[in-house]
């Protein structure tokens, strides 16, 4: 309920988006009280102004009852959307501002950040590498090594570079580290043993 359009809108509507939807009634106080808007073009307009400057643009349907304007935020397809105050998502009847570590894990969750591209600023680059498992690796993939190490690496897709920094990101330190596990803990390779061809007995 909000009792008119206000910069808090956008906060709103980009909550709903990132959550599973909801609907927002103009027109009615916290208290539950009906105060009643007067619908015109320019109010939709304003309502659809701040909707397309939410980052990406929340898709939004508006309805009138009586003097109450209802607008309609589903799920929204391209998450975090992000309004001018940051991000926000539902939290029972409220919408909480995102820490930057819900949001890390937020846009993991979606998908939209794979685990092994995610890069690890927490590592040494010189520490962790070893030059001659990207050699086998290259000897395997049958690629000539025309290019310096660092170039390799980053053409592979496994190191990017921050302020000249190198840093690796999981896939190079799955590939191109002797001893991954102090880094990557949740990396195992699990075997199991058949008897026979016909996987039955193990």
């Amino acid at each position: 309920f909000k009792e008119n359009v206000n910069s808090d809108l956008a906060k709103e509507l980009v909550a709903m988006a990132n959550s599973s939807g909801g609907r927002i009634f103009i027109g009615i106080n916290d208290h539950n009280q009906v105060t009643g808007v007067t619908p015109s073009n320019a109010i939709f307009s304003h309502i659809q102004d701040i909707a397309s400057s939410c980052d990406p643009r929340v898709p939004i349907e508006i309805e009138t009852y009586q003097n109450i304007l209802i607008i309609h935020v589903k799920e929204g397809l391209n998450k975090p959307y992000r309004a001018n105050k940051g991000f926000f998502i539902r939290a029972g009847a409220n919408s909480q501002k995102m820490t930057t570590r819900e949001i890390t894990e937020f846009i993991q969750a979606e998908g939209k950040v794979r685990f092994d591209e995610m890069l690890r600023n927490d590592l040494e680059f010189k520490k962790v590498f070893n030059p001659a498992l990207l050699k086998v690796f290259l000897q395997r993939a049958k690629l000539t090594p025309n290019l310096d190490d660092y170039a390799l690496l980053h053409n592979l897709g496994v190191l990017h570079f921050h302020k000249r920094k190198p840093i690796l990101n999981n896939a190079g330190v799955l590939f191109f580290s002797d001893e991954m596990f102090p880094y990557l803990l949740q990396a195992t390779i699990t075997c199991a043993l058949y008897k026979g061809t016909q996987k039955v007995y193990i």
